[in-house]
């Protein structure tokens, strides 16, 4: 759930109005079957704008950044992320969640020809000697980020076992 700031209440009463105004021109509509289509598109339109205004008012204003992380490889199947989040707007914060994308950068000396997926188009072939390169997942990390506040956070992600070479990927999502 999204915690809604004063600005987001004043988009919703702004799109409240609009509907309210929209229903009031439409009601000057003669025919009763156009005057109920023209209410419905009203409703339509105004939940549509509102919903995609708060999703982008919340994403400018809910600000957080991944200050430091580390990451180790306990066993050959998973990779732990340790690290830390910080609130740097002036906003709290319900949740932040984040896309890991781990890729294995591929060992071109490596003599027993293992060939990698490196595409979408890749995933199409169903040949076993084709590997998937990369692991894609996304994780919910920190929850009631106050303002200027800094979490911790600890997360393991499941790796196939040829995986030798890593590399990381972040992108942290908060709403």
């Amino acid at each position: 759930m999204m915690h809604l700031t004063i600005i987001h209440y004043i988009l919703i009463f702004i799109f409240l109005l609009i509907f309210i105004l929209l229903v009031i021109l439409s009601s000057k509509e003669s025919d009763k079957r156009n005057r109920i289509i023209l209410i419905i598109l009203s409703f339509i339109i105004s939940t549509i704008g509102s919903i995609v205004s708060l999703l982008l008012l919340d994403h400018y204003t809910k600000k957080a950044k991944l200050v430091k992380y580390s990451t180790s490889r306990y066993s050959k199947n998973n990779v732990t992320i340790r690290g830390s989040i910080k609130n740097i707007g002036k906003y709290y914060i319900s949740y932040c969640s984040m896309d890991i994308r781990i890729l294995n950068k591929i060992d071109y000396s490596n003599k027993k020809k293992i060939y990698f997926k490196t595409s979408s188009f890749s995933d199409m072939v169903k040949d076993s000697k084709y590997k998937k390169n990369f692991i894609s997942t996304t994780v919910k990390i920190v929850e009631d980020l106050k303002p200027k506040e800094t979490k911790y956070f600890t997360t393991k992600v499941e790796i196939p076992k040829d995986f030798q070479n890593l590399k990381y990927f972040f992108h942290l999502v908060c709403h």
